[in-house]
Parts: structure tokens; sequence; C-alpha cells
């Protein structure tokens, strides 16, 4: 008797965080694009990431595993930690295992992240070809141990150290690469609350915040009573942790009641944010640059400086280094470096065209990103 045709084509998995999660997503946009309907596709993620909000939203089939990560360092806590983890990466393996053997995917799609060892453990034991996708310019632990048995690596950067690597660009969600933020900007700030003439600057600290960002954006804010900052407003993206407890008020009006100043806790609408912004300040997780390098706009980069082999860093120099965004460097910030660096930026229109044009280049590889193609070349590749 011959089995019946696989009705998964693709399990997609890696999760936890919007760093991880709105990749996922784009790859799945993107293989959808390329002619897989959406109820071929399978993701898998964290029960205790932002993908247990983020995925269902989409309509995608998902499962979420009871999964837990290595914890660096040597104290008692981070030990303890560590050996509870491994009967549960035990029982998430089983797990994994037996929706791969329910779905019968043809291929896996890994973006990393401790949630995606299982699946792809138990992928590797069933002899289901492993895709990794390392958008980081340097590659996690989970993306690391992954690449040793995948069939091909998907890197966002050449060259890389990783074995069997192919330069496919970064996946980026399908609005932001066809995103015209000219013609987008003005309907884009009348959603948003902000006037068409006020120079907008937009700061934003990932999907858990940054209390080192957000601090610095309560002295922009002091400031701003300054004849040089009169016309400009902030849109500043704290994260949900940190929406009380803040000193400022959530919104604030210039006299002529213009907004000065808002204060949100998260967006899924960064098409919009994008377009209406003249000037971004973020941390340089992979996400991130790449979604800033495919819109094409001017932006201020701050490295989280604890990040594993501190990556944001390398991250961030992918653009600074070739002038399509300015770095500043967590240890060099403070609040007046901080305020100079953007009253510079807004009053040089010319400075910012000119790292917007830089990024946008930058961010051809990202717009025209190929990891479908190679998904299906892997896929094809397999005898059933």
């Amino acid at each position: 008797m011959v089995a019946p045709a696989p009705t998964t084509y693709a399990v997609i998995t890696g999760g936890a965080t919007s760093g991880h999660v709105v990749p996922a997503l784009s790859i799945i946009e993107l293989l959808v694009e390329a002619g897989h309907p959406r109820e071929t596709l399978l993701y898998v993620g964290s029960d205790r990431g932002v993908e247990t909000t983020l995925v269902p939203q989409t309509g995608i089939a998902c499962v979420f595993l009871s999964v837990d990560g290595l914890q660096r360092g040597m104290s008692i806590a981070k030990i303890k930690r560590n050996l509870r983890m491994l009967p549960t990466m035990m029982r998430a393996t089983q797990l994994a295992t037996q929706v791969l053997v329910q779905h019968r995917p043809r291929v896996v799609v890994s973006v990393g992240g401790y949630v995606s060892a299982p699946i792809c453990r138990a992928a590797r034991h069933l002899k289901i070809p492993v895709v990794t996708c390392s958008y980081d310019s340097k590659p996690g632990m989970a993306t690391k141990m992954q690449a040793r048995y995948a069939a091909t690596v998907a890197v966002a950067h050449m060259p890389s150290t990783m074995r069997r690597a192919q330069l496919t660009g970064a996946p980026v969600r399908a609005e932001l690469r066809h995103l015209d933020r000219g013609a987008s900007r003005d309907a884009s700030r009348v959603r948003l609350g902000f006037s068409a003439d006020a120079k907008l600057v937009v700061v934003m600290g990932g999907s858990l915040g940054s209390a080192v960002l957000n601090h610095a954006t309560e002295s922009l804010v002091a400031q701003m009573k300054s004849p040089s900052l009169a016309n400009v407003a902030i849109l500043h993206i704290a994260g949900s942790r940190y929406m009380e407890g803040q000193q400022l008020a959530s919104e604030i009006r210039h006299p002529n009641g213009s907004m000065m100043y808002k204060r949100i806790a998260y967006s899924g609408n960064m098409n919009d944010i994008y377009a209406a912004a003249d000037l971004v300040v973020a941390r340089a997780g992979a996400s991130t640059v790449a979604e800033i390098a495919t819109v094409g706009i001017a932006s201020v980069l701050v490295p989280w400086k604890d990040a594993a082999e501190n990556h944001q860093l390398t991250n961030a120099k992918s653009l600074s280094d070739l002038g399509g965004a300015v770095l500043l460097e967590e240890s060099k910030l403070t609040h007046d470096v901080f305020v100079q660096q953007i009253v510079e930026l807004l009053a040089d229109d010319a400075m910012r065209l000119q790292i917007s044009q830089i990024a946008r280049k930058l961010g051809e590889v990202h717009r025209n990103c190929s990891i479908a193609a190679l998904v299906e070349q892997v896929a094809e590749s397999v005898v059933r």
C-alpha cells in the first residue's frame, strides 16, 4: 500500500521573542507568496513566548511546546534551572516527534531560539531535512548546533562561518518589503496622531523594551522646550513591562495642541511607524536592523551590550560601517550624548537622506529574500 502524500509542506519553528517570531511569520509569508497554501504550513513555538499571541491571529496552524533554555553562567540558581531544563527538553522532544510523525512535513525551517531545538532534534531522527536561518551577524547557540546537520543554512550576510551557508537575505514582512514610505507618510501620521510637519523620532527597544533607551528618551523629552526641538515629536515604544512607573505622562502635547510625545507598549503596525518616522532610534536586533535597511530609513542604533557574544554590535556595524546607520555604543551613551546626536541628525536633512539611501541600498537583499526558493530546493531534493 502506498502511503498518502503529506498534507503539511513545512514546519516553521523558533520563538519566545518577536526577534524570532516575526522572521518566522515572514518566512511563512514568503512561502505563501511562492504558492504554498497556508493550510500546508505549521508553526511550532514556545507556550511561554510572544508567539502565543502573535501567531494565532494570523490563522496559521500552530503547536506550542513547553520548553526551557540553557542559562549562561555558574550561579546556583542557573545551575538548578539547567538541571530542571533537561527533563523538560526531553519531554518536548518526545512531543515534537509526535507532531512530525503526525504531520509528515517535507522540510523543517528553523529561525533559532531554544524552542527550535526539540523540533530540529526530532527532524534529524526522522530524517526530515532542516533549513536553518541565521539572520544575526553572529549566529546563536541553537543555530550553530543545528547548522552541523542542516541541509543548508540561509544567511542574511556574507561571508559566513556556517557550513553550507547560502546568502538569501533576512526574512522581512511583506508590508515592509513593499512599503513606499513617501507615499504612505501623511496617512500614517494621521493614524498615529502626529502632525504632518513635525520631525518625528521613533524610539524602540525591542519587544521587551529597553530601560536604557527609556531613560534616555525621558531626557530627550525634558529638552524639548529648547528652540532646536520645538518642531520635534517622539513616538516611544517602551515595552509592556515599562509602561507603568514612568515619570512622563503617556501623552504630552505642544502648546498648539499637536502631539509632542506618545508612549505605547508595543506595535504590530510597523509599516505605519516606519512610514511616519524621520528618524528611528533602536536596539540592534537582527530583525530590527533588517527592517531598517529594507524600508530605507535613517537610524541611530544602540546595541544591547549584554547580548550574547556582543552580536548586536556586529549587527549594527553591518549598516553603520557603510554609512547606513549611526552607531552609538551603550558604553558611550550618556543622556547628553543621546540628545546631541538626535538634535544633530534632525537638523541635517541631507545627512538623514544620505543615511536612508545607503540603508535602502543595503536592504535590497532583504527585499528580494530568496529563503522560499531555498526551502523548496531542499524539500524537492528529498526522496520520499
